[in-house]
């Protein structure tokens, strides 16, 4: 049985099963051992003719299409990192973190450090995520190429990481219709031919094991991206400190106001002042307001 089959194997092995399903759906030639197989272990959409199952189906489908896809995504934005630190497509993350780390150090001893700051780790929104690259110093042309680079390899990680984050809510609503269509099968499909009973059965009990390995893949998927981040921050922060709530705040002087019009009249001679009609005295905060202003 194709079920007995993806539970013995090891974690790996089913994830290479999984794939196999996914190629399927993507229209790859790919043949299963099984001959009788369920359209849902091929990768293909199961059509059960009726308005709530077939719904189901198609959603979760459309799953298994963005779950091929997702892998490819996240190979890509390592392959741009590695492209920008002259490294080859194949490099780990750890390789490029370790160049990223030599970098920053390599800057450090000329007098410019760096922080990497980043949030967004557990956001299901890719609004919530921000990754924002700190300078104390200066930066060349070469060098502020790499800052960008990295800054944008952090954004785009966290970006997929809330993606990632989301799709597990995506993947247990799946589950829990899975589980309300499995109890009426029976009663729904109670007047068709028993094997297409069967048939809704088999489909529906392979898209519950899937949905289970599609998580497993979502959540390796979002260790990978979360690990990335960190070495990433981890990896160019020379200097902690930037951007510490003790820091230095920066000081915007305003403009100074020109002079108000006088309110008095002073008598020729040098004598006292005489009010001017209709002038309101002056507070004493007004009399010893300072000359110039600043908020930090």
């Amino acid at each position: 049985m194709l079920t007995m089959m993806v539970f013995m194997s090891r974690r790996h092995g089913t994830f290479t099963l999984l794939m196999s399903f996914m190629l399927a759906a993507a229209g790859c030639n790919y043949q299963l051992h099984a001959s009788d197989s369920s359209n849902v272990a091929r990768g293909l959409r199961f059509v059960a003719h009726n308005a709530a199952f077939d719904a189901f189906f198609a959603d979760l489908h459309d799953e298994q299409i963005t779950m091929l896809q997702l892998p490819e995504q996240e190979r890509k934005l390592r392959t741009d990192l590695a492209s920008d630190l002259k490294l080859s497509d194949s490099a780990t993350t750890t390789v490029l973190a370790e160049r990223a780390a030599a970098i920053a150090q390599g800057l450090t001893v000329q007098g410019t450090t760096l922080k990497l700051d980043v949030e967004g780790y557990n956001a299901v929104d890719e609004a919530d995520t921000a990754a924002q690259m700190r300078v104390n110093g200066t930066l060349d042309v070469e060098n502020l190429k790499f800052a960008e680079a990295i800054t944008r390899a952090a954004r785009s990680e966290l970006k997929l990481l809330a993606r990632l984050n989301a799709k597990e809510q995506t993947l247990q609503r799946l589950a829990a219709r899975a589980a309300v269509l499995e109890a009426e099968t029976d009663r729904t499909f109670a007047t068709s031919d028993p094997k297409v009973l069967e048939e809704v059965h088999r489909n529906l009990s392979d898209a519950k094991l899937l949905l289970v390995l599609m998580e497993e893949r979502r959540l390796d998927l979002a260790v990978d991206a979360h690990r990335t981040v960190e070495r990433l921050a981890t990896a160019v922060t020379t200097n902690p400190a930037l951007g510490a709530s003790n820091e230095a705040p920066l000081v915007t002087f305003v403009k100074q106001e020109p002079p108000r019009e006088k309110s008095a009249v002073r008598k020729p001679g040098g004598g006292p002042a005489t009010p001017v009609r209709g002038a309101a005295p002056k507070s004493p905060q007004e009399t010893n307001a300072p000359a110039a202003d600043f908020e930090p």
